[in-house]
């Protein structure tokens, strides 16, 4: 059988990666706060958060918790998955969620504690899960700034200290001469690997130098989430004007470890 997973693109791929949304609670809306959980334990230690969910203003709901796995495919898109062991670095089986299913109120709210403990000899670094929140039966909730259909989720985190493995490095960059919004400027993609054991956020610049090594362009790389023992393709879109002729593009990137990852590339403008 295929991998049920699910693909929510741009718009959960953003919410994700900052932390949900904090949903402000209207009529006829679910509330559901923190919108992350981040936890430090020791291996064999145990963690407990609690999130409060609040109920929509006229009418009582039934509500069900549980967790899922997730990752992100290359290009950046979150993948989510039904079926266990399918995210090496995944933290869902070490967790707990109480009460699992509840009849909310109308108005009112309800704590909801999560809990786990890391399994002793796990080995440093960042592990994680998601919870989500559905609502029975399943509709269509408003919330604020963005449309879920009957459920709300949220990103957990467990760190293990200790030394970790910082390391990264850029194994791809192209780079052309594109029309952007109708105006001359550059497309790249920068292929980020992270070999370590955290979740990495690596940020950097695009140099564009013309043959007499004379600077002519500058380009940001933006800072995206890379998970670890993961890849990332990083895409990079920027109106800049250049006469025609050949170049020289330098991608430097900084992912916080003891060296800056570099990459360059020559190109032409036609």
């Amino acid at each position: 059988m295929k991998p049920n997973f699910l693909k929510w693109r741009s718009l959960l791929m953003l919410t994700l990666m900052v932390g949900f949304l904090s949903l402000t609670g209207v009529a006829n809306s679910i509330t559901v706060t923190p919108p992350r959980l981040a936890f430090t334990a020791e291996s064999g230690g145990y963690f407990e958060g609690q999130i409060e969910v609040y109920g929509a203003s006229d009418k009582e709901i039934r509500v069900k918790t549980y967790f899922m796995d997730w990752d992100f495919d290359q290009e950046g898109t979150v993948q989510f998955y039904a079926e266990p062991n399918r995210v090496e670095r995944s933290a869902t089986a070490w967790l707990r969620i109480e009460p699992s299913e509840f009849v909310l109120p109308a108005g009112g709210k309800k704590m909801v504690t999560i809990s786990g403990q890391v399994p002793a000899g796990t080995a440093p670094g960042d592990y994680w899960s998601m919870f989500f929140v559905e609502f029975l039966p399943y509709s269509v909730v408003q919330t604020s700034g963005m449309r879920m259909s009957g459920r709300v989720g949220g990103s957990i985190t467990i760190t293990v200290p200790g030394p970790v493995t910082v390391k990264g490095r850029i194994d791809d960059f192209t780079i052309e001469s594109r029309h952007i919004n109708g105006r001359p400027g550059i497309a790249a993609t920068v292929l980020f690997v992270n070999e370590g054991d955290s979740v990495l956020e690596p940020t950097g610049r695009i140099e564009i130098k013309d043959l007499q090594n004379k600077r002519v362009g500058l380009v940001t790389i933006p800072p995206s989430k890379v998970l670890p023992q993961s890849s990332r393709q990083i895409r990079i879109q920027e109106e800049l004007r250049l006469k025609p002729g050949s170049y020289v593009a330098i991608a430097v990137v900084d992912y916080g470890g003891s060296k800056l990852a570099g990459y360059q590339k020559v190109f032409t403008v036609q």
